[in-house]
């Protein structure tokens, strides 16, 4: 009679449990992907910060390009500053120089147009009146001896309403009655307004 075996056979039913559970730890080790802690579980991946699109201003007006100063045949010459901003206001000072050899009168206002970029005369109002930035003292009889200077102020409001906008490129400006213009590149950025005010000429701008 052959010996009895020390091994008892297992049940049919506790071997298919076992080779069931064999086979879900292989599946999980064969799903985990690399980089997986110890315990078998996935490490999450990392977070990526959304993207935002940079904010930008609005666009800078063209710069002017300066000019040389010229002399007119009466001895006069007029060359223009830096555009001063405040609260929406704009202004500008000219400055009109004696260059020649005798005493020249600038008695009153300066003859002022806004330009296109072709050159062309815009349909601009203009006014002889203070404005926010600009106080106009009023026309005083002024005579600049050889290399003496005036002053003025062109003022403007870039306030936008309803309609087109009127932004010009230059100043056409002629200082005196009978006197040649000269021109200078100033962007007039109006808004919807379409007027510019000038001041009388004088030694120094009115406080």
């Amino acid at each position: 009679m052959p010996p009895t075996s020390r091994l008892r056979r297992l049940p049919p039913v506790l071997v298919g449990l076992a080779v069931l559970a064999v086979a879900l730890v292989a599946l999980v080790a064969v799903r985990a992907p690399a980089g997986a802690e110890a315990t078998g579980l996935a490490v999450p991946p990392t977070p990526v910060p959304p993207t935002f699109p940079t904010a930008t201003g609005p666009a800078p007006g063209p710069t002017p390009t300066p000019v040389a100063p010229v002399c007119s045949p009466q001895g006069l010459s007029v060359t223009a500053g830096e555009v001063d901003a405040a609260l929406g206001h704009r202004a500008v000072v000219l400055t009109v120089t004696n260059c020649g050899s005798h005493p020249r009168e600038v008695t009153g206002y300066a003859d002022v147009a806004v330009l296109d970029a072709t050159g062309a005369p815009m349909p601009f109002t203009v006014v002889h009146d203070s404005t926010y930035t600009v106080r106009d003292p009023g026309p005083s009889p002024l005579v600049l001896q050889p290399g003496e200077a005036a002053v003025t102020g062109v003022s403007w409001s870039a306030t936008v309403t309803s309609g087109g906008l009127t932004e010009g490129q230059a100043l056409r400006v002629v200082p005196v009655a009978g006197d040649v213009a000269q021109v200078l590149p100033v962007w007039v950025d109006a808004g919807t307004t379409g007027e510019i005010a000038v001041a009388a000429w004088a030694t120094e701008l009115a406080q």
